[in-house]
């Protein structure tokens, strides 16, 4: 299937918004779910201004599979609480810092993003995205993932300087070659706009019945390291708890897959006997 061409943009009263030396922080479904988890809470917690909506023919709104890996799809809308239906899309929120001090003015635009069901769609929206960026004057890009590979929180960035920066808050360069998906697509394409970009990856382990498994621990990792990047004061207690209960669940669901596992060998032993005993 070619590209499709058919996106629109719909602006919440942005037209007197005006932002001081804004920061976009951007994450969408991929591994664990974990740059969305971040966005999701700092929506929840900083009570941001919903500013544009970006929508496409390219959105799906079901995956089967892992949305970051082109997985197949189905078109569609979501049904939220409610029970109002809306259409998949980028969603842009506006945080005016209201404190204006030298280590606190910098305003955010909180990007929860989407993937694309391919490759040409997902290049199409992260470049109209990035020109949304230059049109409200972003100067700087952190973008979120997740990696199984090394500890803590590690980055790549599109400025050396940005390097040293980040080590400052104890985050070293990683060694991950590959940042698939919208986020880090984005990070480049703006790079080509004169934006100056940071991705950030919190450690994970897979989960292979569901690579999109919320990893809250994770998720909790990145609030922390962005709070004080950023400067702010995010209150992540009730990720501790669904962190907690995030455990006992994955701790459930591998308890299954062992007894399922062991059902088969039980029926392996069992076919065995009945192939030496004469039954087929």
């Amino acid at each position: 299937m070619g590209i499709t061409k058919k996106t629109w943009i719909n602006y919440r009263d942005t037209s007197k918004i005006v932002l001081e030396e804004p920061i976009a922080i951007v994450g969408s479904p991929g591994l664990r779910s974990v740059g969305k988890l971040v966005i999701d809470v700092l929506v929840e917690k900083l009570h941001p201004h919903l500013g544009v909506q970006f929508f496409s023919y390219g959105f799906p709104s079901i995956y089967y599979g892992p949305s970051y890996l082109g997985a197949p799809s189905s078109a569609g809308v979501k049904v939220e609480k409610g029970n109002i239906v809306e259409l998949p899309g980028v969603e842009l929120y506006i945080y005016k810092n209201k404190t204006q001090t030298e280590a606190q003015g910098r305003d955010l635009v909180i990007t929860r993003g989407y993937q694309a069901y391919d490759s040409l769609n997902q290049y199409m929206v992260a470049e109209a995205i990035a020109n949304l960026f230059k049109e409200f004057h972003v100067k700087t890009i952190i973008a979120l993932g997740a990696q199984v590979i090394e500890e803590g929180v590690r980055c790549c960035v599109t400025d050396l300087e940005l390097l040293d920066e980040m080590h400052h808050y104890g985050i070293e360069k990683t060694n991950v070659d590959r940042f698939i998906g919208f986020s880090g697509l984005v990070v480049v394409l703006a790079r080509e706009k004169g934006i100056k970009g940071v991705c950030l990856f919190a450690n994970t382990t897979q989960n292979l019945e569901d690579p999109e498994y919320p990893d809250f621990d994770a998720a909790k990792m990145l609030v922390e390291k962005l709070s004080a990047i950023l400067n702010l004061r995010i209150d992540i207690s009730d990720l501790e708890e669904k962190r907690r209960i995030e455990g006992l669940e994955e701790e459930l669901m591998g308890e299954r897959r062992e007894g399922g596992a062991k059902l088969e060998k039980g029926k392996e032993k069992v076919r065995k006997r009945e192939e030496l005993s004469g039954y087929a």
